[in-house]
């Protein structure tokens, strides 16, 4: 089903570098959607594999799809706010190159934003999945995914994140509730997303954008699993900080990562249509979280999730 209309009701922005193995399919999941009236940005990011090809291919296969290739590498984050930024619909998500998406996701998005005009941001439940493709087992006493190469139980982002009619709660089950961040890949209204200062120039910068977004309305999601997160040896959560730093910005200059993230949270109700005392509140929450963040750094919570990802990194080389 191919767009009819001059201005599309949607955009979807899919960044990418280094792509070729997921990047297809991840494309087809949408290309078969009931919801066709879209366009879909691919931003490559001077991909040195086989991305190009799949691309022009797959342009050349949908008029909805607009393939852009960038000279040189951006960073990640500067790839993905591009990517907005050439999109032209009213409504707008980003996805990653390797995530699938059931074929009702778009449609369940946008009837949940047409029914619900005080939701900025529609998106469904999450499972995970490995590369090939398989969800994850699920432990049946927590309930968590099981990630079957290193054991660890891991839980989704809870559909009812920022889902309250009160916005300094919703500031807070972001700040607290959205480890994953996936929210980020929901269904955005582009006015809202546009008031926001997009990705920052840090690792989970998604996290602190989100907080922002839950300041000019709620969220709302399908309970369906419509969204499937990937796991494979190139997930960027798995990467290490010095790692991060690279892949996120080629800029090369040097930043205390915690120092950018607390600067955006307690600068996130600035100029959002929120009163003095949600402003005051969310300055206390921010000032509690950063307790929090401190905390997770003693206890060496990055050192255990890069040694995690080097699992899935290392993963192929144990099973040659």
């Amino acid at each position: 089903m191919t767009s009819t209309s001059e201005t599309p009701r949607v955009s979807i922005g899919l960044p990418v570098y280094n792509g070729q193995s997921f990047l297809r399919e991840a494309v087809e999941s949408f290309l078969v959607q009931t919801f066709g009236d879209f366009e879909l940005v691919i931003c490559d990011n001077a991909s040195t594999d086989g991305t190009e090809d799949i691309c022009r291919e797959l342009a050349r296969s949908d008029s909805r799809i607009r393939y852009v290739r960038n000279e040189t590498n951006l960073g990640a984050l500067p790839n993905f706010n591009k990517a907005f930024h050439l999109s032209r619909a009213p409504l707008f998500k980003w996805a990653a190159h390797d995530d699938l998406y059931e074929k009702t996701y778009i449609e369940t998005c946008v009837s949940i934003l047409n029914a619900n005009p005080d939701v900025v941001l529609a998106h469904s439940a999450t499972a995970f999945i490995d590369q090939t493709g398989k969800t994850f087992p699920i432990d049946a006493e927590s309930g968590c995914y099981v990630d079957p190469y290193t054991g660890v139980h891991q839980r989704p982002d809870h559909p009812s994140v920022a889902d309250s009619p009160n916005a300094a709660v919703r500031f807070w089950q972001v700040l607290t509730g959205a480890r994953w961040g996936s929210h980020m890949f929901g269904l955005v209204r582009r006015e809202a997303l546009a008031r926001t200062q997009l990705l920052l120039n840090f690792s989970a910068s998604d996290r602190a954008m989100l907080a922002e977004l839950a300041l000019l309305g709620r969220y709302k999601a399908s309970p369906e699993i419509l969204f499937k997160k990937r796991f494979h040896e190139q997930v960027s959560w798995a990467l290490s900080q010095a790692e991060l730093k690279s892949f996120i910005s080629t800029d090369g200059k040097a930043y205390s990562r915690r120092a950018r993230q607390l600067h955006a949270y307690f600068t996130a109700a600035r100029g959002k249509p929120v009163g003095i005392a949600t402003k005051a509140v969310c300055t206390a929450m921010v000032a509690a979280h950063s307790a929090r963040i401190a905390a997770h750094a003693a206890m060496q919570k990055d050192a255990r999730t890069a040694a995690q990802g080097a699992v899935w990194r290392n993963k192929r080389a144990v099973e040659t």
